[in-house]
């Protein structure tokens, strides 16, 4: 006796050269879009918060732009099982500034834009009965919100302890940049 599952709802089916999928692959590839701008974008900011000595805040930027990358080879892999391809081009251009609030408020509008299409791309993808896109949207969400959380704390702070919280972290920035001077020195001295 064989048995059949009947889908829930009446589905078209595809031409023969379209994807069923691909809805679900073209909200992957934006979402690719904007996570390499954005990963770009911290590159950028870490760069410069480095620079500063601000070891903090470079630290934060350049572990989420390594999150970031990260949500790119996720959203790489699922478009290449849905066999789609991928379109790794940036959704922005970065943009160059030196002001540390500035730079923060930034950060936390990527984050929430980015948050706002990814729960758009989850119901979408729930639309189109694509439950495990519909799912990686939402687990990302979960990162991209504590991304925001950290930059909307990082912001307070500057806003609280104003200047007094950037030079912390430039001294600190200063200690280590002497100590691996001096284990640098020390090198060279055993070296010769």
């Amino acid at each position: 006796m064989e048995t059949t599952v009947q889908s829930p709802a009446k589905t078209e089916t595809p031409a023969s050269d379209e994807n069923r999928y691909r809805i679900s692959i073209d909200l992957l590839n934006d979402a690719i879009g904007r996570e390499i701008a954005t990963t770009l974008q911290y590159m950028y900011f870490h760069a410069r918060f480095e620079d500063a000595r601000y070891r903090h805040l470079s630290r934060i930027m350049r572990e989420v732009a390594i999150a970031e990358m990260r949500h790119t080879e996720a959203f790489s892999d699922r478009i290449f099982f849905l066999e789609g391809d991928v379109n790794m081009n940036a959704a922005f251009q970065s943009r160059q500034m030196s002001d540390t609030a500035e730079m923060l408020q930034f950060a936390m509008q990527l984050e929430q834009s980015t948050v706002d299409f990814y729960n758009e791309a989850s119901r979408i993808a729930a639309e189109y009965k694509d439950a495990v896109t519909h799912k990686m949207f939402q687990d990302i969400i979960v990162e991209e919100e504590n991304h925001l959380d950290t930059f909307r704390t990082e912001l307070q702070n500057l806003r609280d302890y104003g200047e007094n919280y950037l030079a912390l972290q430039s001294v600190a920035g200063s200690k280590h940049a002497a100590i691996d001077l001096q284990r640098a020195r020390k090198g060279k001295e055993t070296e010769e």
